[in-house]
């Protein structure tokens, strides 16, 4: 995967989350807390990997989904429940 289509994917999987992204250029992208527009992050894409504003590595090109998850976590969104809630049986 090129660098050029990374960061496209990488905005595609933060959108499915339900962040804002916001293109920045080529290599870069601005990401955000729509319940809070002033929590963000801007990430670019360099040397095969994706990088915070700050120079801390978050994730790898070709594994968008586990970036996006970081990501999602890092600017304090809501993680979805993953313990699947079961329907009581109905009484006869």
């Amino acid at each position: 995967m090129d660098a050029i289509t990374a960061p496209a994917i990488l905005a595609e999987q933060l959108a499915a989350h339900g962040l804002s992204v916001t293109n920045q250029g080529e290599h870069a992208l601005c990401v955000t807390n729509p319940l809070h527009p002033l929590v963000g992050e801007t990430v670019t894409a360099h040397g095969g990997c994706y990088l915070t504003g700050y120079g801390y590595e978050i994730g790898v090109h070709g594994d968008e989904q586990a970036t996006a998850d970081r990501l999602a976590h890092l600017l304090g969104l809501p993680r979805p429940a993953t313990v699947p809630v079961q329907a009581k049986g109905r009484e006869r």
